[in-house]
């Protein structure tokens, strides 16, 4: 069986393939929304928005910080396919989790696994 590869940009730059890539479909509602004195759903959703849980494992240095360079503090572009298409939102990311292994012999450093959420905007 082939390895999967899920393609993702962000800056118009690919990243390395995440092991494990999740996308969650967001309703946003109204800042009105809530229940009534009888229990009764009240309020309007405003917007779909998309948030990605992304995870890689065993990366090198240079991976990581071609990762971090572009999942940069701010907002910034990035470019997965879900649903049979493929989508560009303006994101911003959550904190960046990193696993160290550390050296291994080789003359690389290593991650064992990386991940971290981001949000459309």
């Amino acid at each position: 069986m082939a390895s999967k590869k899920y393609p993702l940009k962000a800056g118009g730059v690919e990243l390395p393939s995440p092991t494990s890539l999740s996308v969650a479909d967001e309703i946003i509602w109204t800042s009105s929304t809530g229940r009534t004195l009888t229990g009764y759903m009240i309020g309007d959703v405003v917007a779909e928005k998309k948030t990605l849980n992304i995870k890689w494992e065993f990366l090198t240095d240079p991976q990581l910080q071609l990762i971090k360079s572009k999942l940069i503090a701010g907002w910034f572009p990035i470019t997965f396919h879900d649903s049979g298409i493929d989508f560009t939102i303006q994101s911003y990311r959550g904190t960046l989790t990193k696993e160290h292994l550390g050296s291994i012999g080789d003359g690389n450093y290593y991650y064992k696994s990386v991940s971290v959420d981001v949000i459309q905007r």
